[in-house]
Formats: structure tokens, C-alpha cells, sequence
């Protein structure tokens, strides 16, 4: 896909420079090229057509983030059935656990390159393997970054959030057996898709949490951040886009002590 800095709001002129050259005259101005990476979208435009692009922006977590929640071959569920991520276009018509099946909004991709697979900070993934949460769930073993969220039931969520579910970070199921984090020993794509809602996705068969920014983004990043995390979604005016937090998040402290009855 075709980079156009016309597709999109306030690049500044370094992102331009580093999306059109492809030549570095000095140490110092490779090393800004390292700040910013190409973002692979995909969308639903308000005529309900599919369009692509690639996007460059910051390499940096808020970012990288919203790309970034299952691996390349993960299953979707959809209304003809599971789908592998890759293969999803915006209008899919996406299985969700609170409000069926709706239509795909947005796609977002990058390729995590080899020297950050083999970063822990940065290249740690989570897998599940085939059934570590019961039967079919995983329905086969499944990568998951680290921002990753899943629906977490218990009835002691009720007191933190006046209900029984919430979603629980993926770091907070770590049992060193079953689900564990690995470092990709090659480049992978990881994805994420989003929905004009908070929902609840089945990716092999577990919910997981889609792309939302969360109720305080716009108060935690500056500006500058906002339009940078903004330029991956060209259908989104504002953060508002995506509609209220309708399922809380919980760390992985809260998740720790409502199973251990603390």
C-alpha cells in the first residue's frame, strides 16, 4: 500500500522526509528514521467502502499499541465463521460478545521487526496455548502482545466495578505453564482491529478486548501524540470515535488479589 502524507492530518516535516527518502547522509539523521515506523491501516469509509493505506508514524508504545494485540493467524470469529486476521477487510461483519455481530471499522498492522522480537521490553509476547482457559478457548495456541486484554468473570468484580466482568491484562494469566511470555525468534506481524464501540471479540475461541483508547488517553498524551495516534484512524475525528469505556479494565494486581480473596 502506497504512503500519501496528503491522506492524512499534520505530519510533521521529519515524517514527511523519513516516509519519501530512502537515503541517510549521517549517523544522527538514521537514527531519527528510528523513531518512526510505517503502520499498515485498513478502513471503512463513510460511504461503507474498504480503504488502505500506509501510515508512518512515532515508534512508540501509545502508537505501536493500537496496532498491536494478536499475531499474524489468529481466528476471528465472524458471521461465516473464523477468519485468520490477516484476511480481514473492513465490513466484515465481526461476532462480538455484547452487541452481535457488527461491522469491521478498522484493521491496523505493523511488522515487529527481528532485533525487537529479541527485545524484552518490546518483543514479548504472551502464548496461550490450545485450551488453557477449557475446552476450545484457545480452540489452538495463540500469540497475544502484551496490551492484550481479556473478558475476566468473577463475582468479586462487582464491588470494583458494579458488575462481574471486566477485562484483565494478559500478563495477569501468566502461570509459566499454560500461558507464558516467549520472544518471537523471527519478524512477525502483529494486528488489532477496532469497532466504532468497545467490544468484545472471539479470537480462537477467547474474548478479547478490541481497540478503544480507554476513558483517559486524551488527558494522559499531549497533542502532538493525539494527532500521531489519530493519523492511524482517518475515519476518527476525535477519540470519541470509538464511544465510552462500556467494560472496565482491571490491572493485574486487582485480577491477582479477587483470586487469591484478598
Amino acid at each position: 500500500m502506497a504512503y500519501s502524507p496528503d491522506a492524512h492530518t499534520n505530519l510533521t516535516a521529519f515524517e514527511v522526509g523519513a516516509a519519501r527518502s530512502t537515503v541517510y547522509r549521517s549517523p544522527a539523521r538514521a537514527r531519527m528514521r528510528a523513531l518512526s515506523r510505517p503502520y499498515d491501516i485498513a478502513w471503512l469509509s463513510p460511504k461503507g467502502e474498504a480503504r488502505y493505506d500506509t501510515v508512518i508514524a512515532p515508534s512508540l508504545p501509545v502508537v505501536e499499541c493500537a496496532c498491536a494485540n494478536m499475531a499474524r493467524g489468529a481466528l476471528i470469529a465472524t458471521s461465516n465463521g473464523p477468519v485468520a486476521v490477516e484476511d480481514l477487510t473492513p465490513g466484515t461483519m465481526i461476532t462480538t460478545s455484547e452487541h452481535g455481530a457488527i461491522p469491521l471499522q478498522w484493521v491496523g498492522s505493523y511488522e515487529m521487526s527481528l532485533r525487537e522480537a529479541q527485545t524484552a521490553d518490546r518483543g514479548a509476547l504472551y502464548r496461550v496455548t490450545s485450551e488453557a482457559f477449557g475446552l476450545a478457548k484457545p480452540s489452538q495456541d495463540l500469540l497475544l502482545a502484551q496490551r492484550a486484554h481479556l473478558l475476566f468473570t468473577h463475582s468479586k468484580c462487582r464491588t470494583l466495578f458494579g458488575t462481574e466482568k471486566a477485562f484483565a491484562p494478559i500478563r495477569a494469566f501468566d502461570d509459566g505453564t499454560s500461558i507464558f511470555s516467549v520472544q518471537p525468534a523471527s519478524p512477525i506481524s502483529m494486528f488489532n482491529l477496532g469497532f466504532d464501540r468497545q467490544a468484545t471479540i472471539k479470537v480462537n475461541g477467547l474474548e478479547v478486548e478490541s481497540f478503544h483508547p480507554g476513558p483517559h488517553t486524551a488527558a494522559l498524551i499531549d497533542d502532538e501524540m493525539r494527532e500521531a495516534l489519530l493519523r492511524l484512524f482517518p475515519q476518527a475525528r476525535g477519540l470519541e470515535f470509538f464511544g465510552p469505556q462500556t467494560t472496565n479494565r482491571m490491572t493485574a494486581f486487582e485480577m491477582h488479589a479477587i483470586r487469591d480473596g484478598s
